[in-house]
């Protein structure tokens, strides 16, 4: 028995999202990583609910011994498969949202640049203000100008890791998703 038959199982006995989740990211595409990490995750919260080891034959067994009551001991985690496929699948609809966007030439593609830019200019301005005024304005205007120039900063840093991405790591997981999202969201 492997997990994409354990995964048909768990579908005919009433549990679809788990049954999803275990095969597309344990025997799926993303066996390793982040979506064999979510797999695994998932097999060891089967196989403790189920009081077997995480392993496909295991859970078949017991699945197979009693149905009914394997439904009912795993129906909370099969909710919360179904909360994570719906997450999986809303990621992807964005996503493909914002590319057929852009490959239509749709004006609301150049949204995330022009945002930067104005983000940019709007950091740039506080940054020359706060040095050329430093010392002729009110004090409290001063501490006003710092404020805005700190969530300036913020934002500014918001926007380079929207371009450059946060960490090599996002990156890998944003590959590893985008592998698993076709085969969820035909589901």
């Amino acid at each position: 028995m492997d997990w994409l038959q354990l995964a048909g199982q768990l579908a005919q006995v009433g549990l679809p999202s788990l049954g999803t989740l275990i095969g597309t990211t344990l025997a799926g595409p993303l066996g390793g990583g982040i979506g064999g990490a979510l797999g695994k995750g998932a097999a060891a919260a089967i196989g403790a609910a189920l009081g077997v080891p995480a392993t496909p034959q295991a859970i078949s067994q017991a699945v197979q011994a009693d149905p009914t009551g394997a439904q009912l001991k795993l129906a909370e985690i099969d909710a919360a498969a179904k909360e994570q496929l719906a997450e999986l699948a809303d990621l992807a609809n964005a996503r493909q949202m914002q590319l057929g966007l852009a490959q239509a030439s749709h004006w609301t593609a150049s949204m995330p640049a022009i945002v930067t830019l104005a983000i940019l200019a709007a950091w740039a301005l506080l940054t020359s203000a706060l040095y050329l005024i430093q010392g002729e304005i009110p004090e409290r205007v001063y501490q006003l100008l710092s404020q805005a120039y700190g969530a300036a900063n913020l934002a500014l840093g918001t926007a380079i890791a929207f371009w450059l991405g946060s960490s090599r790591s996002s990156q890998q997981k944003d590959a590893q998703l985008s592998a698993i999202l076709p085969s969820v969201v035909k589901r």
